[in-house]
This record gives structure tokens, sequence and C-alpha cells, in this order.
């Protein structure tokens, strides 16, 4: 069973909301933590991680701090004792400066420019580990940045999900996530579409050269014709009426209504992924590849 946060906030949500411009990068996701157990009325503990950024035990842990001490507790860093890296104020300068005109955009770009420009003498997992929790906010920002602005609305994306075929849905289900803007990078799109990082950078592409149409459409070699959504849902429509026809019959009647140089093979294959038990090729186990 999903295990529920008790945690009373008493800050009104225009507080929160304005605190969260004015604190510091590591601390707002304490606060965006603050924001999702104010707006839901049963939070949970996933859900509220997700919502601010951070880790499932750093929830906890900061709902028990809240708890205890308050919007003032929550607010204080917890000094352990262990060693810190300090920004010498030079850098920390020249490093916010840069932040703010665009640059620098990852990690890895960060780590070179404090190598070549200033000497800093770090690991990359170090600077990593202290750069995300005092810039994260703002590289995650360039981050989203750089990625294309969506001109379609919401409603418009899911219901082009809906109607694209099975193949092309992750596409959508990319350009929904960044529409949404509810992520940190291509990491948090790569976990939750399951498509690898070239096939969520080649998308974007796509809809930077043409738009959601663009996306939409199949890519095919110079020897295959694609089955296309209009072609998809012309045969769900044919299956529904005669679910008995034979493969050989609904092959002519595509190539004569849709696609002339649609193949045999092309269609039998489709009908196996996309239609299997609704027609004869889908209740056949007999392979053309």
């Amino acid at each position: 069973m999903t295990k529920l946060l008790e945690t009373k906030v008493t800050e009104p949500l225009p507080q929160l909301k304005s605190l969260l411009k004015e604190v510091k990068p590591y601390l707002k996701p304490r606060i965006r933590m603050l924001l999702a157990l104010k707006k839901e009325r049963r939070a949970t503990r996933i859900n509220v991680a997700k919502a601010s950024g951070a880790s499932y035990s750093s929830i906890l842990k900061w709902s028990e701090l809240y708890d205890k001490g308050g919007l003032k507790a929550l607010m204080q860093l917890q000094d352990k004792g262990h060693r810190r890296f300090l920004w010498p104020e030079k850098i920390r300068h020249d490093l916010e400066t840069r932040l703010k005109n665009g640059d620098p955009t990852s990690y890895k770009e960060l780590h070179k420019w404090l190598q070549k420009k200033h000497g800093l003498k770090v690991s990359l997992p170090t600077l990593y580990k202290y750069a995300r929790k005092d810039f994260g906010e703002e590289i995650r920002e360039l981050r989203l940045n750089q990625l294309p602005q969506i001109k379609e609305s919401l409603a418009e994306l899911k219901e082009a999900y809906r109607l694209a075929l099975p193949r092309i849905k992750p596409r959508i289900q990319i350009l929904i996530m960044v529409k949404e803007r509810k992520i940190n990078g291509i990491g948090d799109i790569t976990r939750e579409t399951g498509s690898s990082f070239m096939r969520i950078m080649n998308c974007l592409e796509l809809y930077k050269k043409g738009g959601l149409a663009r996306v939409r459409q199949s890519q095919a070699g110079p020897f295959r014709t694609v089955i296309n959504e209009d072609t998809h849902n012309a045969i769900k429509k044919r299956l529904q009426s005669k679910p008995n026809e034979k493969l050989s019959d609904l092959h002519r009647w595509l190539q004569k209504n849709h696609l002339p140089k649609l193949q045999y093979v092309t269609l039998h294959s489709h009908l196996r992924k996309h239609f299997p038990g609704k027609s004869r090729a889908g209740k056949s186990k007999k392979r053309f590849y």
C-alpha cells in the first residue's frame, strides 16, 4: 500500500510560490515539496518526490524537519561535519555571470571551463555533486530552454497520441513531456518513454524541421511502402465491417483506394503486428520475413 505523508503545511500557496523564486537553487526542491503537499490532500511520498525532483529519503528527512521546526528549520542547511567543497568567490561570481548569459548547459562543459580558465583541480563527480546543489536549477532551466518550443496545445498532442500508430506514439509522448516542462533533462524522457537518447534527439530534430506533421510521418527505405495513419485507420474500419475478408481481397482494395504500391508482405506483417487475432493474417502463424 502506498504510504501517505501526514505533514500539514501552514503557509499559504502565494507565499510558497513567492519563496520559490527568491530562495537559493539548492533550497528550491524543499519549497517544491511544500507546494506538492499543499496542493494534494492525499500526497504520497513517491508523488511528492517526483514533484520536488528530490530523492525519496530526502523527502522523508525534510518532512521531519518541517514537522519539528517549521519553515525556518527546513531552510537551514545541516552541517554533518564532513569536508565540504567551497567555491572560491571569483569562480562563483564568474559562474553566476555565465549562467545568466546562457552558458554552460551541461556539467561536462562546466568542468572543462573551470579547468581551462581557473585551473580548478576537482573531479567531475565532486563537481557534479556540489554544482547540482548550488546551481542545479539554473543549469536545468538552460537545458530546457535548448529544447524546441512545442506550438501545439496539450489537448492537440494527446489527441494526436490517441490517433497515432503504435510505432509513432513514443514520438508524440516525447513532445508531450517537452510541452509540460516537468522534466530535468533528456534522461527523464528516456526513462519515461523507453526511447534512446538518439531517438529522442532525432524526434526533436524532426519537429524543428516540419512540426507535428513531420513527426507523425513514418520513414521508409527506397524499396518499402509504409502504411501511414490514414491507411491504418482504413484497415481498422474494413476489418470491423468485414472481419473474414481474404487477405488478397483486402490487399487489392488497399492498392485501389489508398496505396497503389503496397506490397503483400508489408500488409501481412502490419496485420500480424497491429491486429493480432482480428484478421486472417493476424491469426496466421505464417511468416514472410
